[in-house]
């Protein structure tokens, strides 16, 4: 029989570090919670100092991470500037670590994804420049939001060519939208249409793939922007395809300002191990048929224990989110001017709980080889240091029994140890809502009331001295837990 390695060339010691270091190392339980309750409590500045006492917990292989919550939270306290810091810095680190992935695409095959440094999930990274985005429209710099709204662009071209289109999330529907508000802001009405085009071609394989519609404000904009820009055509053809919507014309906005209002609703979702138990004998397969009847949610002792002994399960672990779903319908944003009141609803612009499984579904054929290459790799290290010691020992010695003894115990390591790569960027929302609402400059009291699915109101936030000049527009951001 041909062996599976030449064990005189490999200590048995050698082969137990192999084994253990092709292992998954166990995900860091991050102070996620105490963040949470930080942002319940209105006191997002908390949450940050709650995030830099435990940074160590990430540690070195989750440094992107780290960068991508601060940035998030630092944005939700209002410190934009250093917000667009740590975004800039993890985005710089990704870019990094994409090209060090590539050159050692080999050597990560048979390692767990959990041992490599975390890069991000594709849409995660683009979600980075749609939030330094807002972090420059905030500080009202429109030159550097428009950079970063491109940014998005480029790499979703460059990702299409990677994946040869195979994937969905090839274009990003809020980015464009924002880039026509950005544009707007500018004062640049033309490239704003362009924009607003590409919003809407791009909402159109939202809607597809994702469930989430063309909104009606981008309906509007694209009838108000097309009728200032006396295109009659173009106009004509929005007002035959979005017949029922209500808008208002541009002129009717003469010596308004506006306010953005971005709601950040919900948690997006989180990664869970999904167990496959691959039997190769008909009393595995019994073996794995009785640990399945019944719903033990913490198994893995129990079953690698039984795996290892009988010697013929392999074990796979793959990732799947987990929806953590917002029960924010829209937004409703109001004013109080004089003697006049000002309100506008907010629409969906981006569903990343969607997006999120979407994305990790179209890419399950590429983790399941990955996840049985590293499941074959472990099981025959395991076989090896079974033959291993049963060759140090000796027939004579009781060499079988000390080989099946320390087989059995590697093959335990080995299912225990299996895990998916469960980090994910878990700061962002669910959803992200956008509104915006025209009223005369000014210095107001913005009310927000974040309104839920069956109509009561979930919670409602107040910002005050909001200041919006004539033709200006000023962004507001809110995160809302429920």
């Amino acid at each position: 029989m041909t062996r599976l390695f030449d064990v005189s060339r490999y200590p048995i010691p050698f082969l137990l570090l192999a084994l253990l270091s092709t292992s998954a190392c166990g995900a860091a339980v991050l102070p996620y919670a105490r963040i949470d309750r930080a942002l319940m409590d209105g006191n997002p500045a908390e949450g940050i100092a709650i995030l830099e006492k435990t940074q160590q917990v990430y540690g070195s292989r989750s440094e992107a991470l780290y960068l991508m919550d601060k940035g998030m939270i630092q944005h939700l306290a209002g410190h934009y500037t250093d917000s667009i810091q740590s975004l800039s810095n993890a985005e710089a680190l990704t870019e990094e670590l994409y090209t060090r992935r590539i050159r050692s695409e080999v050597e990560a095959f048979f390692t767990s994804d959990n041992a490599l440094p975390y890069e991000g999930e594709e849409f995660e990274k683009v979600l980075l420049n749609v939030l330094m985005a807002v972090n420059y429209a905030q500080l009202g710099l429109w030159d550097d939001a428009l950079v970063e709204a491109r940014k998005v662009d480029h790499k979703l071209t460059l990702l299409g060519d990677r994946n040869q289109s195979r994937m969905t999330y090839s274009k990003d529907a809020l980015a464009r939208y924002l880039s026509g508000v950005l544009y707007e802001a500018a004062g640049d009405l033309s490239n704003a249409f362009v924009a607003y085009r590409l919003a809407l071609d791009a909402f159109q394989q939202y809607g597809k793939a994702y469930g989430v519609p063309t909104p009606a404000l981008l309906r509007q904009d694209l009838l108000r922007v097309s009728e200032a820009l006396g295109l009659t055509q173009e106009h004509e053809e929005y007002k035959q395809a979005f017949q029922g919507t209500t808008w208002q014309s541009e002129s009717a906005s003469q010596g308004l300002g506006e306010i953005v209002f971005i709601t950040y609703a919900g948690h997006a979702p989180v990664k869970r191990d999904i167990f496959v138990d691959i039997p190769f004998s008909a009393d595995a397969l019994s073996l794995v048929l009785a640990t399945k009847r019944y719903d033990r949610r913490d198994n893995r002792a129990a079953d690698s224990i039984l795996y290892g002994l009988n010697g013929r399960v392999i074990r796979l672990a793959l990732p799947q989110f987990v929806p953590r779903r917002s029960v924010v319908a829209y937004t409703e944003a109001s004013v109080a001017g004089g003697e006049s009141r000002h309100a506008s609803r907010s629409v969906v612009m981006e569903d990343i709980t969607a997006i999120a499984a979407k994305d990790l579904e179209e890419r399950l054929f590429r983790t399941l080889v990955k996840t049985v290459a590293r499941a074959a790799w472990k099981f025959a290290l395991a076989e090896a240091v079974r033959m291993g010691v049963r060759e140090a020992v000796g027939q004579k010695d009781g060499g079988a029994l000390a080989g099946a003894v320390a087989g059995a115990m590697a093959r335990m390591i080995a299912i225990a140890s299996e895990e998916a790569d469960k980090r994910s960027w878990a700061t962002l929302p669910d959803r992200i809502h956008v509104g915006r609402l025209r009223v005369p400059p000014g210095t107001y009291d913005v009310e927000l009331r974040h309104v839920g699915t069956f109509g009561g109101v979930v919670e409602t936030q107040v910002m005050r001295g909001v200041t919006v000049t004539e033709r200006g527009r000023r962004f507001v951001s809110t995160r809302v837990l429920q």
